[in-house]
């Protein structure tokens, strides 16, 4: 082998792509995963502790991130969505995440509050779940290195409290991103079993369905594959979760609309203009009578049009499936009656978590402002977590 050839061998293998596998994912999701956990549950206990002067507060730990919406989710998996006329507002909720822990809890009988361990459980492997699957799809979009910050950013996002505590978000992306991941792999009767169970978890699942639509069409016309298939139909199941809660609702209230009613009993939620949404935000933001509710919704609007321009950016780019994902998410929460939890909703925005992931990592000024904002993004966390521990306002 000639001198130059020597030289030049190393730096072409090192080149080569590291093929992505399951044991990295498992072990660099797992581990983030885990970093995350400890920091909000240390974030929670301190909280607890400074507030109470015991560091539970006098709760037992399966409830230290156990609060507003998990009330909910509790006397639904405990005795149903029909308890009394007192809870009007229960079918809000999809049967997804209480379900799940409902059955888990059977499982738990042993304990002394097995529905509250059983959410525990759930939220807990389900948010492990999405980690591990979050790693997968981003190394195989752009090697390890994108994973590990697709991943950092995930789990040290903001509002990633909700990945951790007794919400219905970590069972959500489990399924959607692992719906996500089947889709690129051409799985599409996978990915649609999947988005099924995303959107019998939230209703925003649809939203998921729609954008695989679309990748199922982008995929098929770029390969040149004729755009009606039996194989076209396997995003389309992802609908039956939804559809499927819809019309239980519709046998067991005789109205189609329960759900909406729902909404509108508990939170005053309807369709509206954006403008009117936007007004509504900014007032109370203003001048919400609880004081700990007003910066939360000061993040909804820099979040939201946080996530705008990155919506744009991504149509320059031509990313339809993760345009059509973020760009329904944003416009369902804009058209509300105020913005709220459109800031909480971006840790449901994987795809462009990844995208952002794939950007940052090329070019050393970007990697330095992906510094700056990952240290925003972990004092965003603390201060959510506090908030949300200490029943203050969340999101």
């Amino acid at each position: 082998m000639h001198l130059a050839e020597t030289r030049h061998a190393p730096t072409s293998e090192r080149r080569l792509p590291v093929p992505a596998t399951w044991g990295r994912a498992i072990l660099g999701g797992g581990l983030l995963w885990l970093a995350s956990r400890l920091v909000v549950t240390a974030v929670a206990i301190l909280s607890r502790w400074a507030a109470s002067g015991q560091p539970l507060g006098g709760q037992p730990f399966e409830r230290l991130l156990f609060a507003w919406d998990s009330i909910h989710f509790d006397q639904i998996a405990s005795g149903g969505y029909f308890v009394g006329p007192d809870a009007p507002e229960l079918p809000a909720f999809f049967p997804g995440y209480p379900v799940a822990s409902a059955l888990t809890a059977k499982a738990l009988v042993f304990t002394r509050d097995p529905v509250a361990w059983g959410m525990f459980a759930v939220a807990a492997l389900a948010g492990l779940a999405a980690s591990i699957l979050l790693w997968r799809l981003a190394e195989d979009e752009g090697g390890v290195d994108v994973a590990f910050t697709a991943a950092a950013m995930f789990l040290f996002s903001p509002y990633a409290v909700f990945l951790h505590a007794s919400y219905s978000e970590p069972l959500f992306l489990a399924f959607a991103i692992g719906a996500w991941y089947a889709a690129t792999k051409g799985a599409w009767w996978i990915a649609g079993l999947l988005a099924a169970g995303a959107s019998f978890t939230r209703p925003n699942g649809l939203f998921l369905v729609a954008a695989l639509v679309i990748m199922y069409l982008v995929i098929a016309r770029r390969a040149g594959r004729p755009l009606i298939r039996w194989t076209a139909l396997g995003p389309l199941l992802g609908g039956l979760g939804a559809g499927g809660y819809v019309l239980w609702l519709w046998a067991r209230t005789g109205s189609l609309t329960t759900w909406q009613q729902a909404q509108e009993a508990g939170w005053y939620r309807r369709t509206t203009w954006p403008w009117d949404s936007f007004d509504a935000t900014v007032r109370m933001m203003l001048h919400h009578s609880h004081l700990d509710a007003r910066p939360q919704f000061g993040l909804d609007i820099v979040f939201g049009f946080a996530t705008l321009l990155a919506i744009v950016w991504l149509a320059i780019k031509r990313s339809w499936p993760t345009v059509v994902y973020a760009g329904l998410t944003v416009a369902a929460m804009a058209t509300s009656t105020s913005w709220v939890s459109l800031a909480r909703n971006t840790l449901t925005l994987f795809p462009l978590t990844v995208a952002i992931a794939a950007t940052c990592t090329r070019g050393r000024w970007r990697r330095r402002t992906l510094l700056v904002v990952m240290a925003s993004s972990v004092a965003l966390l603390a201060f959510n977590t506090h908030q949300f521990t200490l029943f203050q306002w969340a999101d």
